[in-house]
């Protein structure tokens, strides 16, 4: 083997050693598939733990759990921009009647609450707890308790349909 190709051997080792470092690390920091949000972050005095559910899976998504700490008497809303602000996407957009119009930015705007064919496509609010409630009010009139639930599905006409996880705060935050 000529003197060239040992080097060159040997450099490839080299980078092949430092990338599979990176990879173990990045597993032994994140998890095998990045950090672990539905982990609630520390919580300090008068604050409270929500988790947040969003089922995109009819947009083309899936299903995300996102715990998020906000201050006591934060709405709905506040935690939905919580989780936005966590996971460093979109921040949720609404129309001017208040309706929740996209999460993560989805849909693409301008949809909102637009009529397809098999209904009115939107996100619908659901609380969590023991089961799935659908919510009699918007996230913006809704106040938090420390371990609330809100979850969040992409429904394309239909019948009201939850999110496809459980609704238990302990169970998704576990």
């Amino acid at each position: 083997m000529s003197e060239r190709s040992d080097r060159t051997s040997q450099r490839s080792t080299r980078v092949g050693a430092v990338a599979l470092t990176l990879v173990v690390a990045s597993v032994l920091l994140f998890g095998a598939c990045g950090p672990d949000y539905s982990q609630c972050p520390a919580r300090g005095s008068g604050q409270v733990r929500v988790a947040v559910v969003v089922d995109a899976r009819a947009l083309g998504g899936t299903t995300s759990v996102v715990c998020v700490v906000v201050a006591s008497g934060s709405t709905g809303a506040t935690a939905l921009r919580a989780r936005a602000t966590r996971l460093g996407t979109a921040a949720p957009r609404y129309n001017s009647g208040g309706l929740l119009c996209a999460i993560d930015g989805r849909p693409a705007s301008p949809a909102c609450g637009n009529q397809g064919p098999n209904g009115y496509e939107y996100w619908s609010y659901w609380l969590g707890g023991s089961s799935w409630r659908y919510a009699s009010v918007g996230p913006a009139g809704r106040t938090v308790q420390d371990q609330a639930v809100d979850g969040w599905r992409f429904l394309k006409g239909g019948g009201a349909v939850p999110p496809n996880t459980s609704s238990s705060f302990a169970t998704l935050t576990s």
